[in-house]
């Protein structure tokens, strides 16, 4: 095999390149992910000449300020040489780039060539943040600390906010030891303070943040959070005040003025707006921030600014799915159908997606018909096949509107053949089956619900309102529903549904109590329907009839109550 030497940078060339397009990139609490790495030296290697001509590849699309090639070919060759020189600069890159499982990877590979160095401990401790894994990383970043590197613990804290109660309890106690060990380390104080602030323990997280701040008066990640905390106490204009000092003494960060920005909305929408052009002048290719600005014009009725700013962003091809739906929102207002429609289908992000489709259903109801709006959702199916069993319920709900319940018992059956565990398809389909009389469905959904699934109040009160009003097997049907009371005690339709059993069984008398327990919580129009009939059988007539008008007023042509004043002959009377 013939060999060849080249000079490897060894991270030089990269953060030459990445200096140049942008800062390191800031955490969602508002500081450096990581701390600036310090350059090597080059090393000089002789490599096959296969690496010789990827890494070749990889400068030069460095040059080219192509990062993701070169990322492809410094993280393959980091696999097939080991050398630490390739290894970091992938890492480096790898976390620059936020690919996630390859920063994480590379980063281990690091530390194991490299396990005393401050910058790779680093690195590993950050991929595994980024990983939803703070309590492992919290062991990395006490090693940098250890090493005198520069720790971000406060990175690590904001992500242990979203663990499970018994893993954040675990990292606090982990961050409480560290700190006996290290008292004055401004990082962990940051990191202790947040966990304060979540807890909503704000005096102490402020007495604590503002020791950082009498030390280091211009600390950027330190004020965010006093700022927050302030915030959070309800302590308005101070927290306005601190944020536009931490803002005068950090103009580039961006988390600062755009907590600045927001506080401002509510009652000072004019120096938010000025505020929101620095944020987009910074920022250029933060369509977020755009949208931002361009809801704040409209509100002021800029309707020049907000036109040519809606303009910018219903040509972007790049929009976040955030953007996307607000858009959505905007053409649907203005009525305009189909752009409404194209930015829903692109709002695919986990907060927005379930309201787009929605969205998308009910404006192709009203202006396409169902059929096209079942074709919408088909078609939806077909593209976000992760999503499949939401959007066979949304389309099961439009057939429910329309009364086609024969076609969408067909469809919740295909779907639960596609998807037999899924319990709200199978809940779904038991209302349909229920409108088809096809009781031993219904019971077949609804066990099968209750079999995986003991405690689900819903499915035994539905099984038992429906054997109670379908069957003769009363007495079944009360015990499934005092199985759904005792584990739901307050919930009107469940009391509604043992009241209507008794009442059904001729336990009249007790059948009122429940009833008027349960039309007290909610003057539902069934409930109503139950209670007023209860209340007639019991000879209370007037009182009766005041139930089913209270029924009516809250909703008119109530199917339930107008059959029950027919069976009770008060149809022509009321």
């Amino acid at each position: 095999m013939r060999f060849a030497f080249i000079t490897i940078p060894a991270g030089l060339l990269f953060l030459a390149a990445c200096s140049a397009i942008s800062p390191a990139p800031e955490s969602e609490e508002g500081v450096q992910a990581s701390p600036q790495p310090a350059q090597e030296k080059s090393v000089t290697r002789p490599f096959p000449e296969d690496t010789f001509i990827d890494l070749l590849v990889a400068e030069f699309s460095m040059r080219r300020l192509d990062f993701e090639t070169a990322l492809d070919n410094y993280a393959y060759q980091a696999k097939q040489t080991n050398d630490k020189g390739v290894v970091s600069t992938a890492a480096r890159l790898a976390q620059y780039l936020d690919r996630e499982d390859e920063a994480l990877n590379l980063a281990q590979q690091w530390v194991a060539l490299e396990p005393d160095n401050a910058e790779a401990l680093f690195a590993l401790s950050s991929a595994l943040t980024k990983n939803a894994q703070p309590v492992a990383a919290l062991n990395y970043m006490r090693r940098v600390l250890d090493q005198g590197g520069e720790a971000n613990f406060a990175a690590l804290a904001a992500s242990a906010l979203s663990l499970p109660e018994d893993e954040q309890q675990t990292f606090i106690t982990q961050i409480d030891a560290l700190r006996k060990e290290h008292p004055n380390d401004a990082s962990l104080k940051i990191a202790k303070s947040l966990l304060l602030q979540y807890q909503e323990e704000e005096e102490q997280a402020l007495s604590l943040i503002r020791e950082v701040l009498d030390e280091e008066p211009d600390n950027a990640h330190a004020l965010l959070i006093e700022t927050r905390t302030l915030a959070q106490m309800g302590n308005t204009e101070e927290a306005q005040e601190r944020l536009r000092y931490a803002v005068d003494q950090n103009p580039a960060n961006k988390r600062l003025r755009h907590d600045l920005a927001r506080s401002l909305v509510n009652n000072k929408l004019y120096e938010a707006k000025a505020q929101y052009q620095v944020l987009v002048k910074q920022n250029p290719n933060d369509d977020d921030l755009l949208l931002e600005l361009m809801l704040i014009n409209r509100e002021l009725d800029n309707t020049t600014e907000a036109a040519s700013q809606l303009e910018e962003l219903q040509d972007n091809t790049r929009n976040s799915s955030r953007v996307n739906y607000i858009l959505g929102r905007i053409a649907e207002e203005e009525q305009q159908w189909l752009n409404a429609i194209k930015h829903y289908q692109q709002a695919t992000g986990p907060r927005e997606f379930d309201l787009a489709i929605r969205r998308i259903a009910a404006i192709s109801m009203a202006t396409e018909g169902n059929d096209n709006a079942l074709n919408r959702m088909a078609s939806l199916r077909q593209e976000h096949p992760q999503k499949a069993e939401d959007l066979y319920l949304l389309s099961a709900e439009i057939l429910r509107k329309s009364a086609q319940f024969q076609e969408g018992f067909a469809l919740l059956s295909t779907a639960i053949n596609q998807h037999p565990n899924n319990v709200d398809l199978r809940y779904s389909r038991s209302l349909f089956a229920e409108n088809l009389g096809k009781i031993d469905i219904v019971e077949q959904d609804l066990l099968k619900i209750i079999s995986d699934d003991p405690d689900n109040a819903a499915a035994l009160n539905a099984l038992g309102y429906t054997l109670a009003n379908r069957t003769d097997r009363l007495d079944e049907a009360e015990a499934f529903i005092k199985k759904a009371i005792d584990l739901k005690p307050d919930d009107a339709a469940i009391i509604d549904s043992y009241g209507w059993v008794l009442f059904l069984k001729g336990e009249v008398e007790d059948a009122v109590v429940i009833l008027e327990r349960a039309f007290a919580k909610s003057q539902d129009h069934e409930i109503a329907a139950h209670f007023g009939e209860a209340l007639w059988h019991s000879g209370k007539e007037a009182e009766a009839k005041e139930v089913f008008k209270r029924g009516l007023e809250n909703t008119p042509n109530s199917s339930i109550i107008m059959d029950t004043l027919q069976r009770l002959q008060l149809l022509n009377e009321e």
